[in-house]
């Protein structure tokens, strides 16, 4: 929503507001009053009401929310946050304004959508799923995720060693970066450490960026038994500072067997980095390809095909292919006309 936000608010065809939940204020981002879910009241209340802590964060919200509507008044409201959206949608005509409620479905999340009006769906795969499911296809948009697009990845090994040394990561040794939760659920960081266990010494280094909670011990535990002590790093950054890792690495690697859309892959290719993802329609949809697709649910999969990416010089020119890729499917150049024909068919 920050990158949607970002890249729709010069439109000269809409008038767009952020609703946020920290960071700085401004007339155009407006922070909710809200239960973070960091925080110590949303993972007090979680477990009371039975909820995530995200989901305590999202409800705690709404007051807020409902009260910026109807000063406001919008036509749309594009939202993410399904447990807020569900309210919205229950509590619309007590809001009292007349708002079309238009659900980005990155979760993902299945048919029936039968608590909102209108449904984004970033991956062919997902809008197919609700169709066939039968649901009306006039309500179903299918635009990718855009990203603002960085300037295109240029070979300079003087400037990557200086960054490696800065971020404490080997100066002389492939490395290998894996982008999201660090756990065993979905993002599978265990398979990625296990499979990089098998290739021969020297291993790449691995770099895991991402949450780190309580679930990510057993993860840890299995990094330091299997490839041991400064042949990994796990931290958690701000947003902001992903990118610097991404041009410090060599490969890319997600071992998640499906995905909503997979922004890291984009993220990935855009700094030129070739990409390692379970072949999966999502997948196949976002890399193409550019990418390398294998069955990630198997064992040794991964650790071949991590041999023979290795082995490719990771030149300019194909960098600048990947970079070229994201440039034309997912930069906001492309995009955001597309967006902003489907926030103004949902207002109508």
């Amino acid at each position: 929503m920050r990158e949607v936000f970002d890249g729709l608010k010069t439109s000269r065809e809409l008038s767009a507001t952020m609703i946020k939940g920290s960071g700085q204020q401004t007339d155009a981002e407006r922070v909710a009053v809200c239960f973070p879910r960091t925080g110590r009241m949303a993972k007090l209340l979680g477990p009371i009401v039975q909820r995530s802590a995200y989901t305590v964060e999202q409800l705690s919200s709404f007051p807020f929310v409902a009260n910026y509507i109807r000063r406001v008044r919008p036509d749309v409201v594009f939202y993410h946050d399904a447990a807020l959206g569900f309210q919205l949608y229950r509590w619309r005509r007590r809001i009292g304004v007349p708002f079309r409620l238009l659900f980005s479905n990155g979760g993902p999340c299945r048919p029936p959508f039968d608590r909102t009006d209108f449904v984004h769906h970033a991956a062919p795969y997902y809008f197919d799923q609700a169709i066939r499911a039968g649901e009306e296809p006039a309500r179903h948009f299918m635009i990718p995720q855009g990203i603002s697009l960085c300037d295109p990845p240029v070979v300079d090994a003087a400037r990557r060693r200086e960054l490696r040394e800065r971020l404490g990561i080997p100066a002389e040794r492939p490395v290998v970066l894996s982008v999201g939760w660090i756990s065993r659920e979905h993002k599978r960081m265990h398979y990625v450490i296990e499979e990089l266990s098998r290739l021969r010494q020297p291993r790449p280094f691995l770099q895991m960026l991402g949450e780190i909670d309580d679930s990510s011990r057993d993860v840890l535990c299995l990094a330091e038994n299997l490839l041991g002590a400064g042949n990994y790093s796990a931290r958690s950054v701000p947003y902001h500072e992903v990118s610097q890792f991404y041009r410090a690495a060599d490969v890319f690697v997600l071992a998640s067997l499906q995905e909503g859309f997979g922004r890291v892959y984009v993220e990935a290719l855009m700094h030129g980095l070739p990409v390692l993802a379970h072949r999966h329609p999502v997948m196949e949809y976002v890399l193409g390809e550019i990418g390398h697709l294998g069955d990630f649910s198997r064992n040794g999969n991964l650790t071949e095909a991590l041999g023979k990416v290795l082995l490719q010089p990771n030149d300019g020119q194909r960098m600048f292919e990947r970079w070229t890729n994201v440039r034309d499917r997912f930069s906001w150049n492309a995009l955001a006309p597309k967006y902003v024909a489907m926030l103004h068919a949902v207002a109508k």
